[in-house]
């Protein structure tokens, strides 16, 4: 992994695939409201939002995420174009605006349209990600079925590819040379093409104000404490500590014996 300065880009950082996302992670902002366009059937998932509003065109996706995700009520879906929706936002009124695989699906000028609405609703930050620059995929057939297995081939047909010189200086990059294998039809390609994140940082991160969890134990509640308070090496240490104790204990533990007439 290595950063550099690239032409037009304030800091590209440079990953291997299977180290990019583990890279990609540690920029995002751990953050309460996400307004997630264009998800599909794959929300973002590198953080967990008390609030996730996902946006798309195409209602099969939306039914297929509700039923998977066993209707979890931090899902906001809304069935509408991107643009419709995010018009009607205030300004600085989600914490992040999160556009995966979907830039590229937008002709070129929507898709500044829609990094300039994002700018405008977010307080925090803005991550797209898209392949580097353009890469062909198509669905002219009505029949042909899309990535999923299912029937929104026109909302995955590409329409622009994106350069680090189309987001401007104010952003900052990860990008994995080889993080794309397959082509549009699911076949693995010769050679492997970039992929990049771009992140467009609004303010620096803050706690969260609220702590919500599923589990209310004093247990969970304590680790979740200390999961924020301590750096995460000594937190790993903690944990892994812990459970070398557990271990001692069940080993330790007098083997369970059946009374007669048990």
């Amino acid at each position: 992994m290595k950063s550099s300065k690239e032409q037009g880009a304030v800091n590209v950082t440079y990953a291997p695939r299977e180290q990019a996302l583990d890279v990609v992670g540690a920029k995002v902002q751990d953050v309460e409201v996400v307004l997630d366009l264009g998800p599909g059937i794959c929300p973002q998932s590198f953080v967990r939002p008390y609030v996730h509003i996902c946006v798309d065109a195409h209602r099969p996706y939306l039914e297929r995420l509700m039923k998977e995700s066993a209707a979890d009520p931090k899902y906001v879906l809304i069935n509408a174009p991107w643009d419709q929706v995010i018009g009607m936002l205030p300004d600085k009124s989600v914490d992040t605006v999160f556009a995966l695989d979907f830039i590229e699906h937008l002709e070129k000028e929507d898709g500044f349209r829609m990094l300039r609405e994002a700018e405008r609703v977010a307080r925090r930050q803005i991550v797209v990600y898209t392949p580097h620059g353009f890469f062909p995929q198509t669905y002219e057939d009505p029949a042909k079925a899309d990535r999923w297995g299912m029937d929104g081939g026109y909302w995955q047909t590409h329409r622009s590819g994106w350069e680090f010189e189309d987001f401007g200086e104010q952003w900052d990059f990860v990008c994995s040379p080889d993080f794309i294998e397959l082509d549009e039809h699911n076949q693995l390609m010769e050679q492997p093409m970039g992929a990049i994140w771009a992140f467009r940082n609004l303010s620096a991160p803050v706690e969260r104000r609220y702590l919500v969890m599923a589990d209310h134990s004093v247990w969970a509640h304590s680790k979740r404490i200390l999961e924020r308070s301590i750096p995460r090496s000594a937190f790993a240490a903690l944990q892994s500590a812990w459970r070398s104790l557990l271990n001692v204990k069940r080993k330790r533990r007098p083997p369970e014996t059946k009374t007669e007439g048990a």
